[in-house]
Parts: structure tokens; sequence; C-alpha cells
């Protein structure tokens, strides 16, 4: 799963023009992916990193996400919908995709996989999730969101 993210990340930086992963996991089983993701990473942070913003989602969540200074790792708090109170810590994977366009991805200790596309232009965020089902099947929701920093 992480060479394939890589490899997305990597081919994102590539082909946005420009775009560079700026931080989180970039290691794999060979060191192609991690050389290439190596080779994309700058030593500038995310415009997230060191601070809270909440994330009003279309279905009604809304979540207290703060980053690390380093931008390499989230802490979530569900604040209001489904699951309030419920937290978790996650690495994240980062990469620039277009001016003020970032790309963010982890893994929730209950196996959701999430994956943000976050535009400081305009502060809105699209969320893509995926979930498995009580039969095994594994699911995935596309849904609009909004962010603002708190802290």
């Amino acid at each position: 799963m992480k060479r394939r993210f890589v490899a997305l990340a990597a081919a994102l930086a590539l082909s946005a023009g420009g775009a560079t992963l700026v931080a989180g996991q970039a290691s794999a089983d060979d060191g192609t992916a991690a050389a290439t993701a190596s080779a994309a990473r700058t030593s500038s942070l995310p415009p997230f990193a060191g601070k809270t913003y909440l994330i009003t989602v279309d279905n009604g969540n809304v979540y207290k996400n703060t980053y690390s200074a380093d931008g390499t790792s989230l802490h979530s708090e569900a604040v209001a919908g489904t699951g309030v109170g419920e937290t978790f810590d996650a690495a994240l994977a980062t990469a620039q995709v277009g001016w003020g366009l970032y790309f963010t991805n982890w893994v929730e200790p209950n196996g959701v996989t999430v994956s943000h596309v976050m535009n400081f232009n305009n502060n809105t965020v699209k969320v893509y999730f995926t979930f498995a089902t009580a039969t095994g099947t594994r699911l995935g929701q596309l849904h609009s969101a909004t962010m603002s920093c708190v802290a």
C-alpha cells in the first residue's frame, strides 16, 4: 500500500507541473519509489503544519484536526455528527499538487482510509474515504467540506 501511495504522490508531483512531495511517509519495499519520492521532497512545510482546523463535511460531520509542527502527523477529534468524541492519531503523507492545493492521505486505526485535497485558496476540502462493510466489501464515498483555522 505504501508503495502505491508513494508512486501516486510521485506521479502527481511529476504530472502537476512542479508539484512536490512536502511531508509524510516516503518509504517503500524497494529503493526506486523511495528515491523518486525523496528527490521530489522539499524543505518547505505545508500551510497546515502546526495548526488546527475545523473540517465541516457536507454529511454533517465536523472534525477538529490538529497537525504536527512538521506536518507529518494528525490528531483528529469528531466534534459533531457521527462518532462525537472519538479521537485518533495517524501518520500523514502529503503532496503539494498545485498553487495552494495539498493532497493528504492517512489510514485510521479502524482501517478507514482518508484522502483530502485541501484548497487553501478558498478554504475547501474534497474528501474521499474508503471503508470495509460487514461483508468485507470495500466502499468509498466522496464529500465536500470547508475548513477554518482555529489555532
